[in-house]
């Protein structure tokens, strides 16, 4: 008796007519229109559809926009559409999106972090005006707070 065949793994995403149906519906895939279509009408589509129909009605800019954005929806749990949506309503979603990489702030350099800065420096036989503006512009850079996208919440 010959091993049967070995299931295809499950995805999650069963292809239906309610699918074909988000794929070919363009305004789905409109910027902007297709944002304020879905939150006007409930309506949700998935990631397989939007990038579909990304390609199908935009070509390859449409494809690369459709995984950029799924991408985004991937690290931030909103599309870019919702996002700025929320910016602009001013909802419960418009909550601050952190970069992804959001590591805790450097401590503010010591006075003699900076001394040892300079005297490494001046060892290496790097100019003293060079040092100078290399030590103004590390103060600058390590004093400033670290940047974090924020959403305007009301």
């Amino acid at each position: 008796m010959p091993p049967a065949p070995a299931k295809a793994q499950d995805d999650g995403w069963d292809f239906s007519f309610h699918n074909l149906l988000g794929i070919l519906n363009p305004l789905q895939h409109l910027p902007v229109i297709g944002t304020l279509y879905r939150a006007i009408t409930g309506d949700e589509i998935g990631m397989p559809e939007k990038i579909a129909g990304d390609a199908l009605y935009g070509g390859l800019w449409g494809a690369v926009s459709g995984l950029a954005d799924a991408a985004f929806e991937m690290v931030t749990g909103k599309d870019v559409g919702d996002t700025v949506l929320a910016l602009f309503t001013g909802g419960d979603d418009a909550k601050p999106v952190a970069m992804a990489s959001a590591a805790p702030a450097p401590a503010l350099p010591s006075s003699g972090a900076i001394d040892a800065l300079s005297q490494a420096m001046a060892q290496k036989g790097i100019d003293p005006d060079a040092a100078r503006r290399a030590l103004y512009a590390y103060r600058r850079t390590v004093m400033q707070p670290q940047g974090v996208l924020v959403a305007a919440s009301s």
